[in-house]
């Protein structure tokens, strides 16, 4: 079995055989949406780095998973978070209210004012608006990277401390970063493009030792004032 709290650059269909049924508590997966499946004719960015066009080229977005992949990523996980969730209906096994609504704040532009999320779990649907401009802040490694603090929202609503996350098409790594971010998460991330993972792999890195940093540094500020009494 694969170590946790680690991103891989595998085949997530490859990287899901090596664990046991119901491992991971939660599945939160941003799977290619198919959308380049015929070129790309109509220029949806002009941004090169956001261009589904330009990025189709290299074939992440050339089609949808297959049903396999998601009769396996039930396997693996109890619960699914699927971003997209809008464009596998005829794959998803079960009809779930809960829905996640991400309000990109912009409106009128060739991308989509929304991006919806198909969720297992029975709860009310429920919609973070947060402006795209927050992936400029953080610094954009994919062309359909979303942020960290839509991810922390994310498990915020379904995630408690002790579970087991999985993100099967990390892309950026947001995902993962959030999961350290929040805390007592583990998780695993799987990515197949080699140029992706390099990117997300030292992003996540340069989040650990940020975060080593503010711990050394709070035990030093506690050290000091403990001193002082």
């Amino acid at each position: 079995m694969l170590e946790l709290n680690r991103l891989y650059n595998l085949d997530c269909m490859q990287g899901m055989r090596e664990f046991p049924d119901g491992f991971f508590d939660l599945a939160i997966v941003d799977p290619p949406y198919g959308i380049g499946i015929d070129g790309q004719r109509k220029r949806v960015c002009r941004n090169p780095k956001h261009n589904r066009k330009e990025h189709s080229r290299e074939g992440w977005d050339s089609k949808p998973p297959t049903e396999e992949y998601f009769r396996e990523l039930e396997r693996v996980s109890r619960n699914q978070v699927i971003w997209g969730g809008n464009y596998f209906v005829p794959m998803l096994k079960q009809a779930h209210k809960g829905w996640l609504i991400w309000d990109k704040g912009q409106r009128g532009l060739s991308m989509s004012d929304c991006e919806l999320a198909y969720t297992s779990f029975d709860t009310p649907t429920r919609i973070f608006t947060l402006n795209r401009v927050e992936l400029q802040r953080e610094g954009t490694i994919h062309p359909t990277q979303k942020p960290v603090k839509l991810y922390e929202w994310v498990l915020s609503l379904f995630a408690r401390k002790g579970m087991k996350i999985l993100d099967t098409h990390a892309g950026s790594a947001s995902s993962l970063v959030a999961c350290r971010r929040i805390g007592g998460l583990d998780y695993v991330g799987f990515e197949i493009n080699e140029k992706y993972y390099t990117a997300a792999n030292r992003r996540l890195e340069e989040e650990k030792a940020q975060m080593r940093l503010f711990d050394l540094l709070e035990e030093q500020e506690k050290a000091a004032q403990t001193t002082l009494f």
